[in-house]
């Protein structure tokens, strides 16, 4: 018996999609009854439907104790949830570590977002290509997964193409990748238990859901839906079978995107870790420069923002990492700290003033305000002279 859909109403009744079939028989050909009922009910006609389907082997009477057997077995394990676990009884732990450094943690919710037609999708699909070969490349560094790609915007054949291009770019055979796919149309709390028997048969260690919009359905800025997405990205895995997220986000010109996407606080506060993706794309060129800045974490301290150049060749993606902190557009986003160490090696000694007035000619942000305090705070800046500034050696 297979139990599934489970249902609570306002009168804390429980019903379900209960299947019945015949064990280890091939698939579509040892159904014995299917239906949904309470789970308090008696059954009936799906008992019914049992003892006609093979009387001569199981009673009418045989089948209300499985039944009841069954219902009460489902129902304790559905009111009861995770078990209770005793954190003092617990072998010590380690900080969690990363699935793929330095975007995605074991067992734990990402979310990239930004504007459409970024590139993110393509970015997230490297990141599962790194994962599923365990290859790293430059900085990222990605343990072997096996990943399912919940794809709610293209389809096969779209994204068939992306992931071979990828991979090409990484000089690898794209039939020595196995990107578990699956063209998705309905909200994932409603599709959930077709997507978890597809993580437990592929043994998914990660989950890249594209894209949030169509994945949560209905409005994505009402908190009580907002909350039952993110209730079914955490049913995914479980306290012992731990399954990564990453969830792409989109925004609008319309909405405030400092923090996160859309207008739920959800949508930052779930997530262990949140980036935010620009890029600079120019009409007519084959590469893009792309950023992604952190904006949120819960598992560390918040990092640098990050650049990438991707190039797009004959059938081929290209993934180069930039310095951002030296990149004409994306340098703005980058800790006053590190803005201030770029300035210094290139020029050596300068006054505070000077520091401030270079900034801004370069960003466009004046930051007079904080910069005496950078400067007195950060070990990476020693005082040569009065208000003279220099990187300190160490």
């Amino acid at each position: 018996m297979r139990v599934e859909r489970f249902y609570t109403d306002r009168h804390h009744n429980v019903e379900a999609e209960i299947t019945v079939e015949v064990l280890g028989s091939p698939e579509g050909e040892g159904l014995i009854t299917r239906g949904r009922q309470k789970l308090l009910s008696t059954f009936r006609t799906l008992i019914e439907d049992a003892v006609d389907f093979g009387g001569e082997l199981n009673d009418k009477d045989d089948w209300k104790i499985m039944f009841k057997q069954m219902s009460s077995r489902v129902l304790d394990r559905y009111r009861m949830g995770e078990p209770i676990i005793n954190l003092a009884k617990m072998e010590r732990q380690t900080p969690k570590p990363y699935l793929l450094s330095p975007f995605i943690y074991e067992g734990a919710i990402s979310l990239v977002y930004g504007k459409g037609g970024v590139g993110k999708s393509l970015f997230c699909l490297y990141l599962a290509v790194l994962l599923q070969m365990g290859k790293d490349d430059g900085r990222l560094t990605a343990k072997k997964a096996n990943v399912v790609y919940l794809d709610y915007e293209a389809d096969p054949d779209e994204s068939k193409y992306r992931a071979d291009s990828i991979i090409h770019g990484l000089e690898e055979n794209p039939d020595d990748v196995n990107i578990h796919y699956r063209y998705c149309s309905v909200p994932l709390k409603s599709d959930l238990d077709a997507v978890l028997r597809y993580c437990l048969q592929v043994e998914a260690d990660m989950v890249l859901i594209d894209s949030a919009i169509p994945a949560c359905g209905g409005d994505v800025t009402d908190a009580g839906n907002v909350g039952d997405f993110f209730n079914a990205v955490r049913s995914l895995g479980s306290s012992e079978n731990k399954i990564a997220t990453l969830i792409i986000g989109h925004t609008t010109k319309a909405q405030n995107n400092s923090d996160g996407p859309f207008g739920s606080v959800n949508w930052r506060n779930q997530p262990r870790t949140v980036w935010e993706f620009k890029s600079n794309q120019v009409v007519n060129q084959d590469e893009i420069d792309v950023s992604l800045v952190h904006r949120k974490i819960n598992l560390g301290k918040l990092l640098a923002p990050l650049a990438f150049r991707i190039t797009f060749g004959q059938q081929q993606v290209n993934f180069e990492e930039l310095d951002a902190r030296r990149h004409s557009t994306f340098r703005a986003d980058m800790p006053i700290g590190d803005q201030i160490e770029v300035l210094l090696e290139d020029h050596g000694t300068l006054e505070s003033e000077q520091i401030g007035q270079r900034i801004q000619e370069s960003t466009g942000a004046n930051h007079s305000d904080v910069i005496p305090e950078v400067l007195i705070r950060d070990a990476r800046f020693v005082e040569v002279s009065e208000n003279r500034w220099e990187l300190n050696a160490i």
